[in-house]
């Protein structure tokens, strides 16, 4: 059982992978000088997997479980790169930092979705809900079977702001993995984001 609460816990995480004026610094600055606008990270995000780099955009949304992730915002809803505070930051995004500019420094990362992944996340799903049947009754597991999985900022950051259930979001991925596997031969999805090292706060 502990294992099984514990696997379902990575899928709600790889889901929602499921949320003033004066300038505050955190950490060490980086080396990186010139900040970047989420747009001009998406021209070619490919280039700067693996390098640290300063972005520059509007915290659109911050992490309710404790500040560990804020969502910088680019031009449209799903151009979006979500920062995460931990490991490197080491503490989380402070609550005055939604809706202001930031500078966010860290580490570019790139997250890879493809079919193997999508059926180990309905597999582990699927036993949690089995689980929630015996447990609490068929009803309680078909509430939890349609329920929905992550954030709003999330979901649009990944091109999902109409889906909310499991399902809808593994047919979705499915179906986006194998158009982009016919486009260009790659059998996964690309999504991104940042471990973050620091931050600043700027002025309005």
């Amino acid at each position: 059982m502990k294992k099984t609460i514990l696997l379902f816990a990575t899928i709600v995480a790889l889901l929602t992978s499921a949320c003033g004026g004066s300038k505050t610094q955190q950490l060490a600055s980086s080396e990186t000088t010139d900040a970047l606008t989420v747009d001009q990270v998406f021209e070619s995000p490919e280039q700067y997997v693996g390098d640290t780099i300063t972005i520059e955009g509007i915290c659109s949304h911050l992490c309710t479980q404790g500040g560990r992730k804020a969502f910088i915002q680019g031009n449209a809803d799903n151009i979006q790169i979500r920062c995460e505070a931990f490991p490197l930051m080491g503490q989380p995004f402070p609550k005055n930092t939604i809706h202001h500019p930031l500078t966010v420094t860290g580490v570019f990362r790139e997250q890879r979705i493809d079919n193997d992944l999508v059926a180990e996340m309905e597999r582990e799903f699927n036993e949690r809900i089995d689980q929630i049947a015996e447990e609490r009754g068929e009803e309680s597991a078909q509430r939890a079977a349609n329920a929905s999985v992550g954030c709003d900022t999330e979901r649009a950051a990944q091109g999902q702001q109409d889906l909310t259930t499991f399902k809808e979001r593994m047919d979705d991925y499915r179906a986006r993995i194998a158009a982009r596997e016919a486009a260009e031969g790659k059998a996964y999805l690309s999504f991104y984001y940042m471990d973050a090292i620091s931050f600043d706060i700027l002025e309005d």
